[in-house]
């Protein structure tokens, strides 16, 4: 982030003011599921679409700093030797090139003995399943996780 210092009378004043505004702008960008392909039995949570597996990116002056998913999706039936399976396929300019992360908070199954964790590797979403001691019906799970640049 950078700011040209203004000043009364100076050259171009009011250019500097426009462009100190452009480089320091918050764009937010609108929930969407544009571009998301689900791989390896994952698919749409088609029963509630308004609430269906989403994101959204938070730009600062053009460059991305954050990307947030949201949303339901149906999972296949799964086990704990399944390890790290990837969710979907992800727009590329929603994600840092060559990022990889494994998300810290682990959602702790409900009527389960387990965690999940989710993460980003390359432009996929994926699921790290660990520690379950029961196989896992198909059904549907929710995230809310979010990436900081």
């Amino acid at each position: 982030m950078t700011l040209t210092k203004i000043f009364t009378g100076m050259e171009k004043g009011p250019e500097m003011i426009d462009k100190n505004f452009n480089d320091n702008l918050l764009e937010i960008s609108s929930w969407t599921d544009v571009g998301i392909t689900y791989v390896n039995g994952f698919s749409e949570h088609t029963n509630d679409m308004a609430n269906t597996l989403k994101y959204r990116t938070i730009k600062l002056g053009g460059m991305l700093i954050y990307t947030e998913f949201s949303g339901y999706f149906n999972n296949p039936a799964l086990n704990s030797s399944q390890g790290i399976i990837n969710i979907c396929n992800l727009p590329s300019n929603i994600l840092k090139s060559g990022f990889s992360r494994e998300s810290n908070s682990e959602k702790n199954l409900a009527n389960e003995s387990g965690f999940l964790s989710f993460g980003i590797s390359g432009s996929a979403l994926r699921i790290n399943i660990w520690e379950i001691t029961k196989n896992l019906t198909a059904g549907e799970m929710r995230i809310n996780y979010g990436i900081e640049w």
